[in-house]
């Protein structure tokens, strides 16, 4: 089931367009890695802090996007659009996250099981001197990198890497890459509108999923679910589980 097409394909555009400026860092992930973990006691305060990323006066988006096109994702890449973290040491920045995910079997049945179990790994990652607040239903992101942890070597390949090893361990992941945008408020804000539409698509599937009703014509996601066809079959589906379940 195809639900994210024309948002990686945004995504490519908006990498290429960045690219070309030179504003452009490219990792491939290689082994898993090697970085010690908090035991999830992460406190990294004010005071503490190198680079402080997606600050709440601050634009941010982080947000996922899978696909069962396969070709769209290249495994374990990493990129970065604007200045690595070491780059950025005492400063604040703009900040966007996104995780592209790749496999061969989602469908109308098992895409919101999968989706939910990856919206809370994304989230899942313990990292000494790392800590982040995500806000995912506005699909926010905010976190702090330690001064000990940047002079330990720190970056967006080590953070990034951390990502992949989560998704890749699932079962039904085939390739996993990660963007991060650190270009400026600009660049964030440009990426936030491609994460808007697939945030009412994301919103459309919660709907679908908590409601016994499911009536279309009193739902503020109608004209989502009438442009994507991927919704419409999952709409059908659901539908039956519900009539089955209340039978």
């Amino acid at each position: 089931m195809q639900l994210f097409e024309p948002h990686i394909q945004q995504v490519r555009q908006f990498q290429e367009r960045h690219k070309a400026n030179g504003a452009w860092k490219e990792y491939l992930h290689t082994g898993r890695v090697d970085w010690p973990a908090s035991n999830y006691k992460n406190l990294v305060l004010a005071g503490d802090t190198a680079v402080e990323l997606g600050h709440p006066e601050d634009v941010s988006t982080a947000f996922l996007l899978w696909t069962n096109n396969t070709a769209n994702v290249t495994d374990r890449r990493i990129s970065v659009i604007g200045p690595d973290l070491k780059d950025l040491h005492n400063q604040k920045s703009a900040f966007g996250r996104i995780v592209l995910a790749a496999a061969e079997d989602f469908n109308e049945d098992n895409s919101f099981d999968r989706y939910r179990e990856m919206e809370l790994l994304r989230y899942d990652i313990d990292l000494k001197g790392y800590m982040m607040r995500g806000v995912s239903q506005h699909q926010r992101e905010w976190s702090r990198v330690s001064r000990q942890a940047l002079n330990n070597g720190f970056s967006f390949d080590i953070l990034g890497g951390a990502l992949i090893d989560k998704f890749n361990n699932l079962p039904y992941i085939s390739a996993t890459e990660v963007i991060f945008v650190t270009q400026g408020r600009e660049a964030v804000l440009e990426l936030k509108s491609i994460a808007d539409r697939a945030i009412q698509i994301i919103g459309a599937m919660n709907k679908m999923a908590e409601e016994l009703s499911l009536d279309c014509s009193t739902c503020e996601y109608n004209a989502v679910c009438s442009e994507v066809a991927g919704l419409r079959s999952m709409r059908s589906t659901l539908k039956q589980r519900k009539a089955v379940a209340l039978a």
